[in-house]
This record gives structure tokens, sequence and C-alpha cells, in this order.
């Protein structure tokens, strides 16, 4: 079994670090009462960005994770 190649792991690395920064946003945005008045707490349009920023990570996690596996 060969080794993965140097630039084919610092990409993966990345990926995963960009999957959880998705996922952690959409999280903090549907926790946090701060939102820089761009969103009202309680309002649909902040939960479905937050809603679309977890989906969003998580495509990009399970891609990730299909592509290491291959």
């Amino acid at each position: 079994m060969s080794e993965r190649p140097l630039h084919e792991k610092i990409t993966d690395l990345a990926s995963v670090l960009m999957a959880l920064t998705y996922a952690g946003g959409g999280i903090y945005l549907i926790f946090s009462s701060l939102s820089f008045s761009l969103m009202p707490v309680g309002s649909p349009a902040r939960y479905g960005f937050a809603g679309i920023l977890i989906a969003y990570g998580a495509l990009r996690a399970y891609r990730t994770w299909r592509k290491y596996k291959a």
C-alpha cells in the first residue's frame, strides 16, 4: 500500500478543517445571541442560514471521508 503524497494530505486536512468551520459556524449561530445585528435572534432567516451552514459542513465532511476511503 503506497503512502499518499503530501499535497493530498494537506488538501484533506484543509477540507476537514473547513467542514468543521462551516458546521461549527452554524452551531454557533444557533446558540449565540450575537449576530452583529444582521439577523435578529429567533428569526427564520437566522436558523435557515445556520441549517445551511451545518448541512454544507456535513456534506464537505462526507465528501472528504469518501475521498479518503477511495
